[in-house]
């Protein structure tokens, strides 16, 4: 792991696709700044696919889908797959997720034992996770609230503005693993899940993103990463000395850059 200045000849030459975290990775503060929107149609207009995988939720996803140049989103941490085909936005769930069924009654637990909380202000837009705003949590909360969900068999996934909440082994890499069968056909993608993540580039700034950083050849973090270095068991490629908007921009240009 190191500073990320640039990319080499060769993994310039390797990168095929793009897999991207959303909050605080491509965006700032919640909020899309023009060079990262400028950034994600660069990797279209070059030929690259870009794949979502976010801790947000169906809402969002389903607005990323319909707005931004990207090709599919992976959505509230590994439970459900949105992207475009013949013009239409489709839908998939996780397989695990479906075939679980104590998950709505897990799911309505947690609700009720935490309904003092302060849940993510797009809670009402989520289909199958629970989220909850960080920055709400005292210590003394936090550790009630991780002591509920191992009690009820739930899986808490950390970002930078949210504790989510799964009950199922859910992952944003196992999302990707579940719902690659779909993308490797609707997007083009190589028929090797293993030749995937040889050849695709992983952004992120969160310790949820720790099994992109793990499964890809190449991540790279933001300065985030850095920023709370010792919370992380594993870590990026580079990481980069910027934020966000900023951070994503520079990232894809030096990916097309044609100097090293």
């Amino acid at each position: 792991m190191g500073i990320f200045t640039s990319f080499t000849e060769e993994e310039r030459n390797t990168i095929k696709a793009i897999v991207s975290d959303v909050d605080d990775t491509i965006t700032t503060d919640g909020l899309l700044y023009p060079e990262a929107l400028q950034a994600l149609y660069r990797i279209r207009q070059e030929g690259l696919k870009t794949i979502l995988v976010t801790g947000g939720s169906a809402g969002w996803a389903d607005a990323y889908v319909r707005q931004w140049p990207v090709d599919a989103v992976i959505a509230e941490s590994g439970a459900l797959l949105i992207y475009k085909k013949d013009g239409a936005v489709r839908y998939a769930a996780n397989p695990v997720i479906v075939s679980d069924p104590e998950f709505s009654r897990k799911r309505c637990a947690l609700l009720e034992l935490t309904k003092d909380y302060v849940f993510s202000s797009d809670q009402y837009a989520r289909i199958y996770d629970v989220a909850y705003e960080k920055s709400e949590l005292s210590r003394s909360q936090e550790k009630r609230l991780f002591e509920i969900i191992e009690s009820l068999g739930g899986t808490a996934l950390v970002s930078s503005i949210h504790v989510n909440v799964l009950f199922s082994p859910i992952s944003k890499k196992k999302g990707i693993d579940a719902f690659y069968d779909i993308m490797k056909g609707e997007l083009g993608l190589p028929q090797d899940i293993d030749r995937f993540y040889e050849t695709s580039l992983a952004l992120g700034d969160s310790r949820n993103d720790e099994a992109l950083f793990s499964a890809f050849r190449i991540s790279v973090g933001n300065k985030r990463v850095s920023d709370d270095y010792e919370s992380f068991r594993i870590l990026p490629t580079y990481i980069t000395n910027m934020y966000g908007s900023a951070s994503f921009a520079f990232v894809i240009e030096k990916l097309f850059s044609k100097s090293i």
